[in-house]
This record gives C-alpha cells, sequence and structure tokens, in this order.
C-alpha cells in the first residue's frame, strides 16, 4: 500500500492544501520544509484524531474561526487501485485502515493561582503534559500455577510434566493465550476430553523413568495429541521455548497443562493473562524510558488513577533534548503495544532536530527495530519524520534507507543542461577544464566546444565565455524576483563572483596562481587569508548555497532545499552583499 497524497483543510496555518508524497511502506519518511511553512498544523490534523471524526481543540481551527471546518484526506493505493479515507467533524474513515500515532511537543502553559492576604495573584509556567501509557490497569491477578498440584492430578506419571512457571511470565505467552482462549474452550468438549482421558491413561499404565515413558509416548502417543487441533494450536506457540521444553511432546503435554489452568477458572486465567502481560509492558516501559533518561530527576512510569503514566519534571528542569528523547521513549512503547499485524502511520514533530548525536542514533535504532517488527508480522508502517533540517547535507539522520520528500514546493528548478553538466564534470575529456574555466573562476576564457558536444552537452557552453553569460541572465532573473530562475545557475554565479573579488585583491602574480589552482573555494579563500587578503566572514558562511549547487541526486527533488535558502531574505541580502561589493 503507497500512500500517495494527504490533503489538509482549515488545520491551524493550513486552510487547504495537497501534499503529493508517494510514500511507501516499512522506510523511514523525513518530511521537510523550513520554520513557519505548517509542520505542527500537519502534526495536529493527525493528532486531533479519535475513532470516530476529526475533534479539533477550538485553537487550532483555521484563522480562529470554527466555521472553517477541519478535514483530513489520505489517498492510497493498493495493488492500483485508489481509495480515499477521509475524517472529518462527523466521520473518520482513516481508521478502518490505519492506526496512527502522532508524537510532538508535550510544552503547555500553566497559570497557577494564589490568595494572599485577600488578593488573587496569577503567575504563569511551563510544563511537560503527561503522557498516558496504559489507559486503564487490568485487575490483579494471576495463575496460581502449581506444578505439583497438576502433576498430581495427571496422575502416577505426572512427572513427565515439565515446570511452565517461567513461561507464564512471557509477554508472548500471554498474547497467544488470550488470542488461543476460544481454542482453548473447545478442550472442554465432550469427545475432546475423552479423548485426552484416554490418552492420560494410557501414559500412566507405563512404568519406569521420566524419560523412558516419554520415549514410549513419542511413538505412541503423540501422534494422537497432534490430532487435537486446540492442543495442537497451543504447541505451536510455544515454539520459541525450547530450553524449557526441547520436544514436540513437551510442548503438546504444556498445552495440557494450559488447559488445566483455564478450566479451573476461566475468568481469573483471563484476568491473569492481562495483567502479566500489563507486568511485562510496565517492565518494558521503564527500562526503554531509563535508557533515555539523563535527568537527575530519575523519570519512571507511575501508576496514577487507574493509569499508568509518566510525569514529567518542570520544563525548566530539563533541556528540550532531555524532554524530546524521553516522550519520545514513552510513545515508542506505547506504539509497540498497538496489533502488530495494523498498518500504522508514526507522526514524530521535530523531534529529531534537538536531540544530540547519541540520543538520535538511540531514536533511528529503536524506529528501524520498529519496522523490523512490522515487517514480521506482515504490517506496514510509516514513519513520517517532520523536520527543518534537510538530511541530505546536514547529517543527522542515517536511516540505512530513509526516504526525503519536501513539503513546500518552489517553482525555480534546475536547467536540464545545467544538471547534464553538473552530472558529467568528472568526465576524463573536460573535467580538467570544466572545473577551472567554469564552475571556478578562471581569468582566461577557454573553448571546448566539440568536447561538449562529444558528451551531449550544451555545446555552445563549451565556450566559457557564453557560459558564464548565462549566469548572469539567471542572477539579473533571481535579483528581479522571476519565479523562473535556475537556483544551481545561483549558486555558481555567486561562487565565481566571490573568487574573482578575492583574485583581483591579490597582488602577486605568484600568488595569483596558486590561488587559482587550489581546489575549492573555501581552500581558496583560506589560502588567500594567510597571505594578507581580508575575506569577509559573509563569504565563509555562503559555502552552504555556492557547493550545495554544484551536486546533483538521482530520484530526489534537488531544487528545493537550495531555493528554501535562496528565497531566504536574510541570505538574499547576504548573496547581493558578496556579489556587489
Amino acid at each position: 500500500m503507497t500512500i500517495k497524497s494527504i490533503t489538509i483543510e482549515n488545520v491551524k496555518g493550513i486552510s487547504n492544501q495537497r501534499f503529493d508524497l508517494e510514500i511507501i511502506p516499512n522506510k523511514p519518511s523525513l518530511l521537510v520544509a523550513p520554520n513557519g511553512f505548517g509542520k505542527s498544523s500537519f502534526a495536529t490534523a493527525f493528532a486531533s484524531l479519535n475513532a470516530a471524526r476529526l475533534k479539533l481543540p477550538q485553537e487550532c481551527f483555521h484563522q480562529g474561526s470554527d466555521e472553517n471546518k477541519p478535514k483530513l484526506t489520505i489517498e492510497i493505493d493498493i495493488d492500483g487501485v485508489k481509495e480515499i479515507l477521509t475524517a472529518d467533524e462527523n466521520t473518520n474513515s482513516i481508521k478502518n485502515r490505519l492506526d496512527i500515532h502522532v508524537i510532538s511537543n508535550r510544552l503547555k502553559p500553566k497559570a497557577t493561582k494564589r490568595r494572599i492576604g485577600g488578593v488573587t495573584s496569577a503567575s504563569a509556567s511551563l510544563e511537560i503534559e503527561k503522557f498516558i501509557l496504559i489507559d486503564k490497569i487490568p485487575s490483579k491477578s494471576n495463575f496460581e500455577y502449581s506444578s505439583k498440584e497438576i502433576r498430581t492430578r495427571f496422575g502416577k506419571n505426572g512427572k513427565i510434566l515439565k515446570n511452565i512457571e517461567t513461561i507464564l511470565t512471557e509477554n508472548s505467552i500471554l498474547d497467544s493465550l488470550l488470542e488461543l482462549e476460544p481454542e482453548i474452550k473447545k478442550l472442554n468438549g465432550v469427545r475432546i476430553q475423552a479423548t485426552i482421558k484416554d490418552i492420560i491413561n494410557k501414559i500412566n499404565e507405563q512404568d519406569g523413568t521420566a524419560d523412558k515413558i516419554m520415549n514410549w509416548a513419542e511413538e505412541n502417543i503423540q501422534e494422537k495429541l497432534e490430532s487435537i487441533i486446540p492442543i495442537t494450536s497451543l504447541a505451536d506457540t510455544l515454539s520459541k521455548f525450547d530450553e524449557v521444553l526441547p520436544t514436540r511432546l513437551d510442548k503438546l503435554l504444556t498445552s495440557y497443562q494450559i488447559h488445566i489452568l483455564h478450566s479451573k477458572n476461566k475468568t481469573k486465567f483471563i484476568n491473569a493473562c492481562k495483567y502479566g502481560r500489563y507486568l511485562n509492558e510496565k517492565k518494558s516501559y521503564e527500562a526503554i524510558i531509563s535508557s533515555f533518561d539523563t535527568t537527575w530527576k530519575s523519570v519512571k512510569p507511575k501508576e496514577v488513577k487507574g493509569s499508568l503514566v509518566v510525569d514529567f519534571p518542570l520544563a525548566t528542569d530539563i533541556s528540550n533534548g532531555q524532554r524530546d528523547s524521553l516522550s519520545f521513549a514513552a510513545w515508542l512503547q506505547r506504539v509497540t503495544a498497538f496489533p502488530k499485524n495494523r498498518d500504522s502511520i508514526i507522526i514524530i514533530d521535530e523531534i529529531f532536530d534537538y536531540l544530540d548525536d547519541a540520543n538520535l542514533i538511540a531514536v533511528q535504532y529503536y524506529i528501524s527495530n520498529l519496522i523490523k517488527l512490522k515487517k514480521e508480522t506482515t504490517g506496514r508502517v510509516y514513519p513520517l519524520i517532520l523536520t527543518h533540517l534537510n538530511p541530505l547535507y546536514f547529517k543527522n539522520f542515517t536511516f540505512k534507507d530513509q526516504k526525503v520528500y519536501f513539503l513546500k514546493k518552489y517553482q525555480p528548478s534546475i536547467n536540464q543542461h545545467f544538471k547534464k553538466l553538473i552530472v558529467k564534470r568528472t568526465e576524463p575529456l573536460i573535467s580538467q577544464f570544466v572545473d577551472k574555466h567554469h564552475l571556478h573562476f578562471h581569468p582566461s576564457p577557454i573553448s571546448i566546444r566539440n568536447e561538449f558536444s562529444a558528451l551531449d552537452i550544451k555545446e555552445t557552453w563549451g565556450e566559457s565565455i557564453i557560459f558564464h553569460t548565462h549566469l548572469t541572465e539567471e542572477w539579473r532573473k533571481y535579483l528581479g524576483n522571476q519565479e523562473n530562475y535556475d537556483p544551481f545557475a545561483i549558486c555558481c554565479y555567486v561562487r565565481v563572483k566571490i573568487e574573482e573579488q578575492i583574485y583581483h585583491k591579490i597582488t602577486s602574480p605568484d600568488v595569483k596562481t596558486t590561488f587559482l589552482n587550489t581546489n575549492g573555494t573555501r581552500k581558496k579563500l583560506e589560502f588567500a587569508e594567510l597571505n594578507g587578503i581580508t575575506v569577509d566572514d559573509t563569504m565563509f558562511l555562503l559555502g552552504v548555497i555556492y557547493n550545495e549547487g554544484m551536486h546533483i541526486k538521482d530520484n530526489i527533488d534537488n531544487s528545493s532545499p537550495i531555493v528554501a535558502k535562496l528565497e531566504n531574505l536574510v541570505i538574499r541580502k547576504m548573496l547581493v552583499e558578496c556579489v556587489n561589493v
């Protein structure tokens, strides 16, 4: 299933916007947009979904008006068949296909009122909203399992039954027992009971050691046990417990023990499964939260009014990174508790942007494991990570197979002739000339039209003068606020102009020659400074602009991240100042 598009209407800063995404499952998808674009509006739309509808808080209506009705639409494609899922104030068809999970900044304002001497005063503070891990803690219960009691009930040769006390504490088996409870009930049927009684009687007729009896039973009884489908189904769920139950017969006989526990008290059996699973989930929450907790507050899950919650310290007591990593840890465990075979969209709103390197690696590890878990259960997960940082150039994100989408699309795009030149710049036929005379400044023009023609690059651009005339024309479009300028040409123009200005400040012929032969603009500028030339700091800062346009990556939107910078008013001012010095 592919998520073709997401459309959001009337949520915070978004009035009506469609995002064409083509998101495929089980791969981290990084959704990049500049500050102020509406990433939090995107997250809010999903966070406001409940089982029945899209319930948007009053303060999140577009333009603050509840007349602007919110709506969320997801277009999916399943094997070529398109389907539209929608949620609004009255309906929610998204829930039929997808579980939705959102983690975002949990800061909220809090007003505290105090009355002193008949005068009421209020003070404001920021607190971190509690995170509910488990809505309702199940009733305290246990199996009251006794190996001795069950062996006695089995009869003379009850010694062949393994002690399964440790198995009954495993989360995986507790989930399976709850799922198979209808099958376990069938073991109380008259015919099945008669078969089980006959099997037990025949085992108890045997003499000898437990090993000897087990060998006899494998040859004479195991096949009859396998014929009882509920017994077989239970035995299959025990396949991972080979250390305690080394043989298939051990697993089949353990199924009988589980049946005995269930038949003693069905309600207690179900409650014990639920409570045991809760205890294991609580341990998992404690472990993962502890692994992310670098505060001095010892953050732990707590049981409060029948729910398990994480109560965070005051916002002033921990850093943004600590808050976000702890929020992520708590959220992650809650997600893993949901049905694993259900498809899920997981939205992470700028949590990654404030983590240190260690926690950044840790959260990516856990997301990768979540994807792996979904794959193992034939489920699909769509992790959508909202960020203002471009992961193609800032190496925050190191997922093995991440996909990058730019939410804000820009009109300017790379000229295809320019793209072809960048892609083929390393061809031996032209590499030594293009870098020096086209993509960097050089006072001597060059003509390599034949070489350009041979490589199917625009022939006239083989004349470096004509190529630089093209760059100048694109710069004029940019200055004139025209929408059809080539952002890559702007990057190249700025780099050439910065190098040209520094070159003309150099008076020594030898230093000029070495400057021209130095590889890389930054190294050229550093060389000039070492030789007494004053280089403005802005020329170094703009390196992220003029170097970005000289690298093309296949199958991604190369233009949007560059244009996002070029359209920034401060950066535009910096570019103009450097070029027009």
